[in-house]
């Protein structure tokens, strides 16, 4: 993975997403009053999201420490949506939901 600061390709301070860490991030303002973002590129080149301030700051091991909570993160997420998707999914009749509107109509 390489970090390189580069002009940001969207229009105006938009924020963007760390790719690392999830974190909401802005742009800064370079000395030009351009706005610049971290983009992390694979190691093919290929540019594959931004990165925050504070990750780029972390440095190499920073960064791992980072991505490696970020992944068990999503581990625990993926573990719990597992868990939803195994048992039996009953949802609301069209009874019910008929008479749900029905309430809020007599209101």
């Amino acid at each position: 993975m390489k970090i390189v600061w580069e002009q940001s390709a969207y229009i105006g301070n938009a924020p963007v997403f760390c790719t690392l860490c999830g974190r909401r991030s802005y742009p800064i303002r370079g000395r030009r009053n351009q706005l610049l973002l971290a983009v992390i590129y694979d190691p093919q080149g290929i540019a594959c999201g931004e990165a925050c301030r504070d990750c780029v700051a972390a440095g190499p091991k920073g960064i791992q420490a980072r991505v490696h909570d970020r992944i068990e993160s999503f581990r625990s997420k993926i573990a719990d949506l597992e868990s939803l998707g195994i048992d039996h999914i009953e949802t609301p009749s069209l009874e019910e939901e008929f008479r749900l509107h029905q309430q809020d109509a007599a209101s």
